[in-house]
């Protein structure tokens, strides 16, 4: 509370009272500037001309292949993924912690070989027929695959139609650990 204070003299000497407050307007200004600069918070990495309503979260298991993000995407459709979190590519080896852009390696057993093993990766496949061995009944999926590097956020547009999955850039998961959050940026259908 703001208060004009105004030096009084009484018998026990000089004391000073409030002669003037403006403890409501203080009050209401105080709350309007921190309503104001709350509205601005988490709003750091959100990537301009997204709608919120078209954001979605999913969490990618580090000991999983992939993740079916149970979303289908549209060949050219642009989205943005922001991705945090800390994998072990080896449960147990204190060296073997990695972010979403992966640990500063490349191998022969990853998907994307020119890429950080442990890097957080997409993928999207088209489902272009199913075949059933009519003796076994076992099926036989034929699809087409593309693969694309995220790491802890990328703008993209989808390189083709089908259904979205997210996963590890690392072929050996077994012995993994942890997960990243990622949170996925629908720009435009």
């Amino acid at each position: 509370m703001l208060c004009h204070l105004k030096k009084t003299p009484n018998e026990s000497g000089d004391r000073w009272l409030p002669e003037s407050c403006l403890g409501g307007a203080v009050l209401i200004l105080a709350f309007l500037l921190l309503l104001f600069c709350s509205s601005f918070q988490g709003q750091e990495g959100r990537e301009p001309g997204v709608i919120q309503e078209r954001v979605r979260q999913c969490l990618v298991a580090a000991d999983q292949s992939w993740t079916d993000t149970g979303w289908d995407v549209v060949e050219g459709q642009e989205m943005y993924f922001e991705a945090t979190g800390v994998i072990s590519l080896q449960k147990g080896n204190p060296m073997a912690y990695c972010r979403p852009d992966g640990y500063n390696l490349q191998t022969v057993q990853q998907p994307l070989r020119d890429k950080n093993i442990g890097a957080l990766i997409g993928r999207v496949v088209f489902l272009v027929s199913v075949e059933v061995d009519e003796e076994t009944g076992e099926e036989t999926r034929n699809e087409i695959i593309e693969e694309f590097y995220i790491g802890e956020e990328i703008r993209i547009r989808m390189p083709l139609s089908g259904r979205l999955f997210l996963g590890i850039n690392e072929d050996v998961v077994g012995d993994n650990s942890g997960e990243y959050k990622v949170l996925v940026y629908f720009v435009s259908d």
